[in-house]
């Protein structure tokens, strides 16, 4: 990449940060941070980060280049620059700020420019054409009967209220200053208008589930939508480790173990059900 070329941007110090899945970034100079897509891969929804922000999330915008767009290449891969933030990601012990910034985003009116949420999955039924593979032969059965879970609980879904969705809600994806304030709600790009089930199921995946609902205070949640996120999620992650054959481990910890507690995850949520 061409800090200097694509933003004009006159650079010393480059370190490398841990990034996300999939993707990898970079500090500069303790100013920027340099987020880079796998190849072949396009940012998508950088634009939609300055509605956001002036709907009053605390989301980072994209600096442009110096030709006015939102990202760059450096040859195969896309890249994009923030103004870097300094901050720490928050943890379960955070549980009631995640559940407020959580409520923040769902209480957004719902008239910004996003795309609507849909029930595609065209990786988990990828996955379910790849059940002998050497991670998940041993439990094919398993996988396929969670799959075919998902299409018959897709097939009787019922519209539900929606709002602004972040989609991939999790303490990576909060950064807080050291007070334990948010400091901004990161990768927004995937931001969809869709069911708030979609988001809050991520209370499932910390110790105080039914502490971390109270403070979003909602008790009209649809149960369907809640089970079709909870197997959805786990099915996705595990496809995504093995259909590229990366994060081994993974497939139990964010895969197999999520789809099996996904019945007595279902009866916490029950109460917050209307």
């Amino acid at each position: 990449m061409d800090l200097a070329r694509d933003y004009g941007l006159t650079t010393s110090a480059l370190q490398p940060h841990p990034g996300g899945f999939r993707t990898d970034a970079w500090v500069v100079d303790r100013r920027w941070f340099v987020k880079l897509w796998p190849a072949g891969e396009k940012p998508t929804g950088l634009e939609t980060l300055s509605e956001l922000a002036a709907l009053g999330l605390p989301v980072i915008e994209p600096v442009r280049t110096v030709r006015g767009e939102l990202s760059a290449m450096a040859d195969d891969r896309a890249y994009a620059v923030f103004p870097y933030v300094e901050g720490r990601t928050a943890t379960w012990d955070d549980w009631r700020v995640a559940a407020r910034a959580l409520r923040q985003v769902r209480d957004v009116p719902p008239r910004v420019d996003l795309p609507a949420g849909n029930l595609d999955e065209p990786h988990i039924w990828e996955l379910g054409r790849n059940l002998d593979h050497p991670w998940i032969v041993d439990r094919r059965d398993e996988v396929a009967a969670a799959i075919e879970r998902v299409r018959d609980v897709i097939a009787g879904l019922k519209p539900v209220r929606e709002v602004v969705c972040h989609t991939d809600f999790h303490g990576l994806n909060l950064l807080l200053d050291d007070e334990g304030e948010v400091l901004a709600i990161l990768d927004r790009e995937d931001a969809v208008i869709g069911p708030r089930e979609h988001d809050v199921w991520v209370a499932a995946e910390g110790p105080q589930v039914v502490e971390f609902l109270e403070e979003y205070g909602v008790r009209d949640l649809d149960l369907g939508h809640l089970e079709y996120a909870l197997l959805a999620r786990g099915l996705r992650d595990m496809s995504a480790r093995v259909l590229q054959e990366v994060d081994r481990p993974g497939v139990d910890t964010w895969g197999f173990d999520r789809i099996r507690r996904v019945d007595r995850m279902l009866e916490v949520f029950r109460a917050y059900c209307g």
